[in-house]
């Protein structure tokens, strides 16, 4: 999503936003659920928007979980901690070796200064948990590394769930090469869990802001991490607080446990309550997120192309001298395929190379030329003058699209018909076809603001659409094309409202180009953006912006504008109210859970991106890990993602074993937030793995993620509608109920179960043999769904 500079004009401009569909259609057979099955309407909102009764709920139910009357012994010198109760007992080792002032001791607490760190530390048992602070006072910046984690395993809240031995050879390698992970963009909550023997300690933190996991072993010895803390000018004031928690060994235990924590400190929305002030949300109750892709307006089907050679040398020029001004190289490209085309060798690489000219330039603000389009009446020339600095609109491009049509005459066909076949068509047959909801992504607002009866199409089918958007990189001089990385008052930004580290060096932009913005100084822009963009003409109904849940949020030490990163994020939430007050259902990256009320859906959290640096799969063409190049010469889906590529055996282990995965945020949030894939590892991409992350999306109440245009709707239509009938119905059941149980029903793991409070459960077979137990039979990648006393078969085999 995040855009990506131009490879080459002959292959397509491109908006990259997602990680888009292979070209291969995969049958997957799945007995359909009967909607009869599942609450009426009515009766489904109404348990929605019951947000009180949810919350209430949740915390009557987790009462089960954690010890209720903890025993410690604790040494202040070391800072360890001994935690036990009548069955359980986990030790969490010193990390100190300090003179100890100040120790003061009553029944519960004892706190005590270690003078020569300047830290003040507090230690409290209140018997369901264990508070310990840390309080700096003095001044500057340092480092404080506490707790230290050994045990035999770990329970981390990386990206959906890890599962992690402390011995398995994989993840000691992994952590060897990242021994310190940023909490910020690696967790997507904030705790950690140690288990030993039978027990295990939760260890709950305020949030994972200035906090790093740091890896103390070498990949000879068992995993053990510690919790690097930094104060800076920005926390030092406040306590460093960790809580802790004693539980059995089970992954559910830890996470609603940290959801108890969650809620009471007021850090946990539930969808009924965001839906309460916006009903658009519900929409996006069992739809399928799907990116959709066409920039062109002006497609092959518009054009008669034996006609398009009268009289338009005057216009094939003026395109030219604006790819000229705008692009290097475009010119020359256009200027030989409209030689071609005069001389009646066009063929589809010339034809898509005039196509993509014509469709680019026609959003350009200085489009308009008094000096060949004369015929322009007076009214809509004076608005183009002064608009012209201003950014793009539907009035302005459609005005636009009125000159072209005037010029290119019966050589195009009528602008209501303009792209139409391969967009609102497609809408059309989607609901047709029995998609009640969906998600549909654009990779710009232009691709909107081009084609507005499809943006209305969607509307009016009760689908919910809206372009990509990101605040967070800003360049000294944007391109046009870029959009976002461009702003209203550009120099201004660019000079005086960027992010500036401890160093004085300002942090680099996206792909190291420009630099990152300080989010607490362009509410304006937002603003600026939405009154352009969003009209009636134009009624897109969803937002999704870049970057906000994927935990690249920063301390700014600018002397102009110092702010810290909980200034960063509020503003950043705060944001998200100009959209929701529109009725725009908002969406973000990753998801992690700093960003809570701000967010409804997020992309990243079940397949994040995977291996960003490895050559072989990002730049080496002839490997077949390659992922494909990020532009498209026909307007299609960019190779880069439509190319379904298998990835190397580590990133399959670290990525889509089922053994490691467990469903962590699904246990919290499952009535809170709706996640999904990143949007380069869509429901297809990765080769031999589409029936397993198929199962998994049922087990663990995931949207599809699926990219399309016209032609690969027409591949894959029968896949996508009997696979979404299911789910679209199972997912609405699915979100009316936490996410209570998550089982292994093998010994190798690969056999697995999640109910959905009382009446919902999902049995999936990973593995490449029978599963039989009681009355139960699955064969290999296959799933059952029991619920209301029924029972349904998920198969993924091909």
């Amino acid at each position: 999503m995040r855009r990506r500079k131009k490879e080459s004009f002959k292959k397509e401009i491109v908006m990259i936003i997602v990680s888009c569909v292979i070209l291969v259609s995969i049958v997957v057979g799945i007995m359909v659920l009967p909607k009869l099955l599942f609450n009426n309407k009515s009766g489904t909102k109404k348990n929605y928007r019951d947000s009180k009764k949810i919350t209430e709920k949740m915390l009557k139910d987790n009462e089960k979980y954690g010890s209720k009357n903890i025993e410690i012994k604790v040494d202040p010198e070391t800072l360890s901690l001994e935690l036990k109760d009548a069955d359980k007992k986990v030790d969490l080792p010193g990390t100190f070796n300090e003179k100890v002032e100040n120790l003061k001791e009553d029944k519960n607490t004892k706190s005590w200064t270690y003078p020569e760190k300047g830290v003040d530390v507090v230690v409290e048992n209140q018997k369901e948990y264990v508070d310990v602070s840390f309080k700096s006072n003095k001044g500057g910046s340092s480092k404080l590394n506490w707790p230290k984690l050994e045990g035999e395993h770990y329970y981390l809240p990386i990206g959906e769930g890890k599962s992690i031995p402390s011995n398995d050879n994989l993840w000691k390698q992994y952590f060897e090469e990242n021994n310190e992970l940023d909490l910020n963009e690696s967790f997507s909550m904030s705790f950690v869990s140690v288990v030993q023997n039978n027990s295990s300690a939760v260890i709950v933190m305020e949030n994972n802001f200035d906090k790093q996991l740091i890896n103390k072993n070498s990949k000879e010895q068992n995993l053990s991490f510690e919790v690097e803390s930094s104060f800076n000018q920005f926390n030092r004031k406040k306590p460093l607080k960790f809580r802790i928690y004693l539980a059995d060994n089970n992954p559910v235990s830890a996470a609603k446990l940290y959801q108890t924590d969650r809620i009471k400190e007021d850090k946990f929305m539930t969808l009924s309550e965001k839906a309460a002030d916006n009903k658009n949300i519900e929409k996006l109750y069992g739809a399928p997120h799907i990116y959709f892709w066409q920039n062109r307006i002006l497609t092959d089907k518009d054009v008669n192309w034996q006609k398009m050679t009268e009289g338009n040398d005057q216009l094939f020029t003026h395109i030219g001298d604006l790819l000229e001004k705008h692009y290097e190289d475009g010119r020359s490209e256009f200027d030989q395929a409209i030689v071609a085309l005069k001389n009646n060798e066009a063929y589809k690489y010339e034809k898509n190379t005039i196509l993509t000219g014509i469709n680019t330039v026609l959003v350009y603000p200085d489009f308009y030329d008094k000096a060949l389009f004369k015929k322009l009446d007076a009214e809509k020339v004076s608005f183009l003058e002064k608009d012209k600095n201003e950014l793009p609109t539907e009035k302005r491009i459609g005005i636009n699209k009125l000159i072209l049509k005037d010029f290119l005459g019966d050589s195009v066909g009528s602008i209501e018909s303009w792209g139409q076949t391969t967009t609102t068509d497609v809408i059309k047959d989607m609901k047709k076809s029995g998609i009640e909801n969906a998600w549909i992504g654009l990779s710009n607002w232009n691709q909107g603001l081009i084609n507005p009866s499809f943006v209305k199409e969607a509307v009016d089918s009760n689908y919910l659409i809206g372009p990509y958007d990101s605040y967070q990189s800003i360049h000294s001089n944007p391109s046009i094309d870029w959009n976002t990385a461009g702003f209203r008052n550009n120099e201004e930004v660019y000079n005086s409202k960027t992010i500036v580290k401890p160093n004085g060096e300002y942090i680099s932009g996206f792909l190291g180009k420009g630099r990152k913005v300080n989010q607490t100084l362009i509410k304006d822009e937002a603003e600026y953006r939405l009154d352009k963009v969003l009209t009636k003409d134009v009624p897109f109904n969803t937002w999704f912006v870049d970057t906000d849940a994927a935990g690249e949020i920063y301390n700014d030490y600018s002397s102009e504008h110092q702010t810290g990163i909980q200034q960063d994020v509020d503003a950043r939430i705060e944001r998200t109210q100009l959209w929701n007050g529109k009725g725009l259902v908002v969406g973000t990256e990753t998801g992690n859970d700093y960003f809570n009320k701000g967010m409804v859906f997020a992309h990243g959290l079940e397949t994040p991106v995977i291996a960003w640096i490895d050559e072989d799969m990002r730049k080496n063409k002839e490997s077949e890990y390659y992922v494909g190049g990020y532009a498209s010469m026909n307007d299609t889906i960019p190779g880069r993602y439509s190319k379904q590529v298998p990835i190397k055996d580590e990133y399959k282990k670290l990525y889509l074993n089922p053994a490691y995965n467990i469903p962590l945020y699904k246990l919290v949030y499952n009535q809170s937030v709706i996640t999904t894939h990143h949007w380069e590892w869509d429901s297809y991409k990765i080769k031999d793995e589409v029936e397993n992350r198929r199962l998994t999306e049922y087990l663990y109440n995931v949207p599809p993620l699926i990219h399309l245009d016209s032609n690969t709707w027409d591949e894959r239509k029968s896949d996508i509608v009997k696979n979404v009938e299911t789910w679209s119905q199972f997912q609405k059941e699915a979100l009316l109920n936490e996410m209570t149980e998550f089982d292994y029903l093998s010994e190798n793991k690969l056999i697995q179960k999640t109910s959905y409070g009382d009446n919902i459960s999902v049995i999936v077979n990973y593995s490449d043999e029978k599963f039989k137990k009681d009355d139960i039979e699955l064969a290999p990648q296959t799933g059952l769904i029991e619920m209301n006393g029924k029972e349904y078969l998920i198969n993924g085999k091909k």
